[in-house]
């Protein structure tokens, strides 16, 4: 039988309640720059370029209140700020970036140190009131997402982007649907840097409705920028399209081998 659904429909906000659980994602406007900069302060390290820290994905537990929420602002607190970190891409923009982006923003170089530059983030998403992942061997049932059903509810949205100083792409985002049987969350964070490198994590949460858990993936890939350019289609005239490198899709589909850590949390009552 159907589960019944009530939509949630906001100016910045839209949403379901459905199945004893609210899933509600927020769009607001890329933060101004002394948001910014008290960001800068706070993490002490020169932020994105594009924060949107006032989006949100909310998937809430109505009758127990657990909560797993997505933001700007705790997945960049993962950011690596070790001694070493400002090299865990070593490539020879890294400096002349991080010493042109401390110029443009030269009111919170005071608080700057060293920071992995790319903005890679393991975020996993924020759980709160009782909401605990444990590691497990049992993964997302896939079978299940491919069966043919409405979808009740789509949203994805952007928590933060940058382009490192014209030299590639460093963007968080999220993707979220409903389904009458349950939901799934992408969670992906995506680097590319040019003549060097692509990465993606990404994290995956499924929940199907009635059972009393949800599931989470996390997956991490790396590839070479050449190792991604050899499965690009030779044109007539023998040249490859490289603006595919500029194609999410496509990048993700030719990255194989991810490392995959799988995860479980019980809902209470």
């Amino acid at each position: 039988m159907p589960l019944d659904y009530e939509k949630i429909e906001t100016e910045c906000v839209g949403g379901l309640r459905i199945g004893g659980w609210e899933i509600t994602s927020c769009h607001m406007p890329i933060l101004s720059n002394s948001v910014i900069e008290e960001y800068a302060h706070e993490l002490g390290f020169n932020v994105p370029e594009m924060i949107f820290g006032n989006n949100y994905l909310s998937i809430r537990h109505l009758a127990s209140g657990s909560e797993l929420r997505l933001r700007a602002l705790d997945a960049l607190k993962m950011v690596d700020t070790s001694p070493h970190s400002a090299k865990s891409v070593q490539v020879s923009i890294a400096e002349n970036w991080t010493e042109s982006s401390k110029r443009n923003r030269s009111d919170i170089t005071d608080v700057i140190r060293p920071f992995d530059w790319t903005f890679s983030t393991k975020y996993r998403g924020t759980a709160s009131n009782g909401l605990v992942f444990s590691p497990s061997e049992t993964g997302i049932d896939y079978e299940k997402l491919t069966t043919r059903e409405d979808i009740l509810f789509y949203d994805e949205n952007i928590l933060y982007e940058d382009d490192l100083g014209d030299n590639g792409t460093s963007q968080l985002s999220y993707k979220v649907r409903v389904m009458p049987s349950g939901f799934f969350v992408l969670q992906r964070y995506f680097l590319r840097v040019d003549s060097v490198l692509f990465r993606i994590f990404d994290s995956r949460v499924y929940h199907q409705f009635g059972s009393d858990h949800l599931t989470r993936e996390f997956s991490t890939r790396e590839a070479f920028v050449n190792d991604i350019i050899s499965h690009i289609p030779k044109k007539k005239h023998d040249d490859e399209d490289l603006s595919l490198l500029n194609n999410i899709p496509f990048v993700d589909s030719v990255m194989k081998d991810p490392t995959i850590e799988c995860e479980v949390a019980k809902i209470g009552n």
